[in-house]
């Protein structure tokens, strides 16, 4: 028995690490968002050893995020386990390095004065934001699922997005953990003393604290289902076509394949065009062996584009000079629509070797030469078949991780975002499911409609509220098909009346930081040192 009590607050990053992975699965299990954190908060207000609770939540960290990024082993096999593991421990880092504060900081809660145990928690929440800007922008940035994406089922949550961006919603769902796990251990440990007790009396300031940005994102919820019902006469329909080639994302790149590929990509987009949309769209790279001006190609698809009726806007590599760039295009029967737009933030080792001046980096990468980057939100601009203008914000595939980019198109007057992805590469798990739950964070902050194409994995439509809604045939994304995607709707207006975070980005990450370097002071100051109070049983 006393084996079994010695072993049983381990329970506790098992529970977390559990609830963790729950919250990031497609479905309706936002509730796991908010709960992942209470077992480790209760656990840590218990005064563990460190050294048992950094094994505890190392070991956690680690075995969660390599769980949630398995996927990445079908990325350049055999190389893709070496990333597998390098990238899993990267970011459990973060998560290990913001565990080690809660040990540090929580348990001094109990007891103290009301002001430090909320500056306590809005620290804890501000280190938090800290950590995922940090994640999004070091060493090129690897913003892969923040704890906002627990929340793509739920709409209201994601209202919050409009106003503090993803990392303010991150820093919300931290902020109500923190504020439960604060409301059990006074209901049950540190008040055990009271005979009559209810939920009124045992209600605390941190349990209000914890809730108040639900509250917010309510108002702002309900403000914007207002706003869409008074913009009616302002609002435009956009029916999307699309098309999933389902090729092996290493077969793209066989020239002897290519009759074989332009053969499926015609019968498809035939298939896309007999729904009427107004544009049909390709994924990334729709054909990867020819450029997007070749005489031959460029013929196929302004070919495509008369029969259909409407443009294609597809994912293409454009010669620039000596280089190349990942762009997407729009064609139409004259051909090339515009400007095409080239990929901003380009994947190290995908489509760049970093330091391949110094190191022989390009012996053990499939890469033979950089794509050329990207400068300038370029919009793609058309027209629908009922005469109005639409201005699309493209991004290629792992660009839409990075909100500042969506950002860029919607001050450059975007109506509608475009994401152009290779799924493929992930293999047939969840990479597809997570890698989509980015752009329902950018429809909510951006509060404009998101469609999707991928070679094979999540293609759908994401309306501004941030709900999502994937095209799936035979209870699964991963199939072949020319297909219509779920119409979408978009507001004139909101040209002239961005959202709160486009126009002010993630202003919310300095006065975070600000916030936690203020509680590391308070507490430090005042040698706080944690109330010895009964554990948990």
């Amino acid at each position: 028995m006393a084996t079994w009590r010695r072993h049983l607050p381990w329970l506790a990053p098992v529970a977390s690490s559990l609830l963790l992975f729950i919250a990031f699965l497609p479905g309706q299990v936002a509730w796991a968002g908010f709960t992942w954190a209470i077992p480790l908060a209760l656990w840590s207000a218990t005064e563990p050893t460190w050294k048992t609770w950094r094994r505890a939540t190392g070991l956690a960290a680690l075995i969660t995020w390599s769980i949630l990024l398995i996927w990445l082993r079908h990325v350049y096999p055999p190389l893709g386990w070496l990333g597998w593991l390098i990238v899993s421990s990267y970011c459990a880092l973060y998560l290990f390095t913001w565990l080690l504060a809660l040990r540090w900081i929580f348990p001094t809660l109990g007891g103290r004065n009301w002001a430090y145990r909320l500056l306590a928690m809005l620290g804890l929440a501000g280190l938090w934001i800290g950590l995922e800007a940090l994640r999004g922008w070091a060493l090129t940035g690897f913003g892969w699922l923040p704890l906002a994406a627990s929340q793509v089922s739920n709409p209201v949550m994601l209202s919050l997005c409009e106003v503090t961006g993803q990392l303010g919603l991150s820093g919300a769902i931290i902020l109500g953990n923190l504020g439960v796990a604060r409301w059990i251990r006074r209901q049950f440990v540190e008040r055990r003393e009271l005979v009559q007790r209810n939920i009124l009396t045992g209600l605390t300031p941190e349990i209000y604290l914890g809730f108040a940005p639900v509250a917010l994102a309510f108002a702002i919820h309900i403000d914007f289902r207002l706003s869409l019902i008074n913009s009616i006469e302002t609002t435009q329909v956009f029916r999307v076509a699309a098309v999933q080639t389902d090729v092996d994302p290493n077969a793209k790149w066989d020239s002897e394949r290519l009759s074989e590929q332009l053969e499926s990509l015609r019968e498809l987009t035939g298939d896309a065009g007999r729904t009427k949309p107004d544009v049909i769209l390709l994924p990334e790279a729709a054909i990867a062996v020819l450029p997007l001006r070749h005489p031959g190609y460029l013929a196929t698809l302004r070919d495509l584009s008369r029969e259909a009726g409407c443009p294609i806007v597809l994912g293409a590599l454009e010669e620039r000079k000596e280089e190349y760039a990942n762009a997407i295009a729009a064609v139409g029967p004259e051909g090339v629509i515009g400007s095409p737009y080239a990929k901003r933030h380009l994947v190290p080792f995908g489509e760049y070797v970093p330091l391949a001046d110094w190191l022989p980096l390009r012996k053990v990468v499939p890469i033979s030469r950089d794509c050329l980057r990207g400068t300038s939100a370029t919009p793609i601009i058309l027209s629908t078949r009922a005469g109005d203008t639409v201005v699309l914000g493209p991004l290629v595939c792992y660009e839409d991780v990075f909100p500042e980019l969506a950002r860029d198109h919607a001050l450059a007057g975007a109506d509608v975002l475009v994401v152009l992805t290779n799924d493929a590469w992930y293999g047939r798990e969840l990479g597809a499911w997570q890698h989509a739950a980015h752009s329902a964070l950018l429809a909510a902050a951006t509060r404009l409609p998101v469609v999707r194409c991928g070679n094979a994995g999540w293609s759908g439509s994401i309306d501004a509220l941030g709900r999502s809604t994937p095209v799936v045939r035979g209870e699964t994304i991963y199939f072949q098909g020319g297909f219509e995607l779920p119409s979408v709707s978009y507001d004139t207006q909101r040209r002239e009346t961005p959202t709160f975070w486009v126009r002010h980005g993630d202003w919310i990450t300095p006065p975070s930081i600000a916030l936690f370097a203020l509680a590391v002071l308070m507490r430090r100051r005042l040698k706080i040192s944690p109330v010895s109070t009964q554990t948990l049983s």
